[in-house]
């Protein structure tokens, strides 16, 4: 059988035995793959693969149909993003991204969802220490927008109504997506004014010059949402996350 080659993140690492490890990649041209490293972790000095989590290179490995394990033959890495390790909270970020896309993904080809992950990973290791909150938010906010799930700012989720640009509502976690005020009543989902919408527009396109007075209530809306359509259950990067974000006098 002929081994293939694709551009891939490694999203996770785990030992098998005492030589062997199992790694997790992310590909443009296969989606979500598990391959097994067979004697990686006794490789060592000049021309070692690279393995460092969500490192970007070019996987080559025997994939067969129908299977959840694959053989890896070798992994180019091209860029390691060491920047991420050397910040806890920008870890955290990077952490819940990739745990997004191995929830969510199969092995099915989204190069979009590729992108989105490559982006916001290296928007987390490259911005400076002032806006590592935001593009943790932004970055899930990206790969939940690539996964067909961008939420609705501009029209009442209900109603169909525009949102004036000084409108008071709630964001409907179920309905993924504004509601105007008029329909807002009763409600008790998060409130969402003018300044917080055009904040969440920002984030989900990847735009970190908004400044973000609130990570933790921008943490816990995404947190909803993506329980409502992305994930059945709480993911423990993001709670991990909301316990290293800014707290609101800090911010």
């Amino acid at each position: 059988m002929a081994p293939v080659s694709t551009p891939a993140v490694l999203l996770r690492a785990h030992a098998f035995g005492e030589t062997s490890r199992i790694l997790r990649f992310y590909t443009r041209d296969h989606g979500l793959l598990s391959v097994m490293a067979r004697g990686i972790r006794t490789r060592s000095g000049k021309g070692a693969t690279t393995l460092d989590t969500f490192a970007s290179g070019e996987l080559t490995a025997y994939v067969k149909a129908q299977r959840d394990l694959h053989t890896m033959k070798d992994f180019a890495c091209t860029r390691s993003r060491g920047g991420l390790g050397a910040s806890v909270l920008r870890f955290a970020g990077a952490s819940a991204v990739a745990e997004l896309v191995v929830v969510h993904t199969d092995q099915e080809p989204h190069p979009e969802v590729f992108q989105a992950l490559e982006e916001s990973l290296d928007s987390l290791e490259e911005v400076g220490d002032g806006q590592v909150a935001a593009a943790c938010i932004s970055g899930a906010w990206r790969v939940v927008a690539a996964f067909g799930f961008a939420p609705e700012m501009d029209q009442c989720v209900r109603c169909g109504a525009p949102l004036g640009p000084q409108e008071m509502g709630r964001f409907d976690l179920a309905a993924g997506g504004a509601l105007c005020q008029a329909c807002s009543e009763g409600s008790h989902d998060p409130r969402v004014g003018p300044r917080a919408r055009e904040q969440l527009r920002a984030l989900a396109r990847g735009a970190l010059d908004v400044p973000l007075s609130h990570p933790r209530r921008h943490l816990a809306l995404l947190s909803g949402f993506i329980e409502f359509h992305v994930a059945p259950r709480p993911l423990k990067s993001l709670a991990f996350l909301g316990e290293l974000l800014p707290r609101e006098e800090e911010a």
